[in-house]
């Protein structure tokens, strides 16, 4: 009878034990930062009916997401504070990407200056919209060459981020489109937080 009673309360006591053993769930699931950061719910990664399940495109996806951003802060952003989710996201599942009108407007203003030179009319246009800057935000005045701006050398670390970021991702499947505009959205700083962080 005793035997019995113990068996009972060890079968009793296995979901309590494998739920005890059971890994805890991962911090974002804890702070609802992804679902913050991209705008969605859980589902949108998630199987409903079995979290853990990873068929999901998405669920696949973010992960290698929160590993590329782990990388870079890691590796070339560790210098200058890092990126989060938010940071290119802000509330949407894609992230913006740079208008058109925006950086050909100063494509336009600058003509005279870019005259014979569309490639880096293109370049410095978008790196301006991207940045809600003036040239002489990363360049000196009359001597565009001169690299002893901060900002100018920072353009060189940035530009390692664009070679680094499609390890993080099988290309024959999907990998993210770059571009300064996705992390700056004309803004010299990044965005760290959500405005709801400070809620």
């Amino acid at each position: 009878m005793i035997r019995c009673g113990a068996i009972a309360v060890m079968v009793a006591m296995i979901p309590v034990c494998a739920r005890a053993q059971a890994a805890a769930p991962p911090e974002h699931a804890a702070t609802r930062s992804y679902n913050t950061a991209l705008g969605v719910e859980c589902e949108h990664c998630h199987d409903a009916a079995a979290f853990v399940d990873s068929s999901k495109p998405t669920f696949d996806f973010a992960r290698r997401m929160q590993r590329m951003v782990t990388g870079l802060n890691e590796g070339p952003l560790k210098s200058l504070g890092g990126v989060v989710c938010w940071s290119c996201h802000r509330g949407h599942a894609t992230p913006p990407r740079l208008p058109r009108a925006d950086w050909e407007s100063i494509a336009t203003a600058h003509r005279a200056e870019f005259s014979g030179r569309d490639d880096l009319s293109l370049t410095m246009s978008v790196y301006s919209a991207s940045l809600g800057v003036a040239c002489g935000h990363c360049h000196v005045d009359g001597n565009w060459t001169d690299r002893l701006k901060p900002a100018h050398r920072t353009v060189a670390l940035m530009l390692t981020i664009f070679e680094l970021i499609p390890a993080y991702f099988d290309g024959g499947v999907r990998a993210p489109r770059t571009q300064c505009y996705m992390c700056h959205q004309g803004q010299v700083s990044v965005e760290q937080r959500s405005p709801r962080d400070d809620q």
